[in-house]
């Protein structure tokens, strides 16, 4: 490799973690009343929310690390889509960095892509359903 790896700012990677962690609670507080507006709907209001705020805490994570840090990318090798027990699957190669600290922040970041990736479209599915479907 011609370029020296970056060593990630773990104090810039927990106030993205606090921010996308602050952005996805609103988000799953603000679906959560506007289910509880139309009555109790149970455990699934309270599922759908949650849901949401994931969601929507991957996204924020990955576009705030992809903004204002983006030194995690260097650890990704390859990301390939495959079908595995009948169910298309993400699977993504990492590098070791030989420290345990940057290997879980890897891992961290591995997990919000794949997040990422696989709840883009269930997002847009729940954002048309909530204000499109009556």
């Amino acid at each position: 490799m011609g370029e020296e790896m970056r060593k990630p700012d773990p104090e810039r990677l927990w106030m993205i973690v606090a921010g996308a962690g602050l952005i996805g609670l609103l988000t799953s507080l603000i679906f959560w009343l506007n289910f509880a507006a139309y009555g109790d709907v149970g455990w699934f209001g309270y599922f759908i929310s949650f849901m949401m705020g994931l969601i929507v805490y991957s996204i924020s994570f990955y576009f705030g690390h992809r903004y204002f840090e983006d030194s995690l990318d260097q650890y990704i090798v390859s990301d390939t889509f495959g079908r595995k027990h009948g169910y298309l699957d993400l699977e993504t190669e990492t590098r070791d960095s030989g420290d345990t600290s940057i290997d879980g922040w890897v891992a961290h970041y591995k997990f919000i892509r794949t997040m990422f990736a696989m709840g883009l479209l269930p997002l847009i599915a729940c954002i048309y359903l909530f204000f499109f479907a009556v």
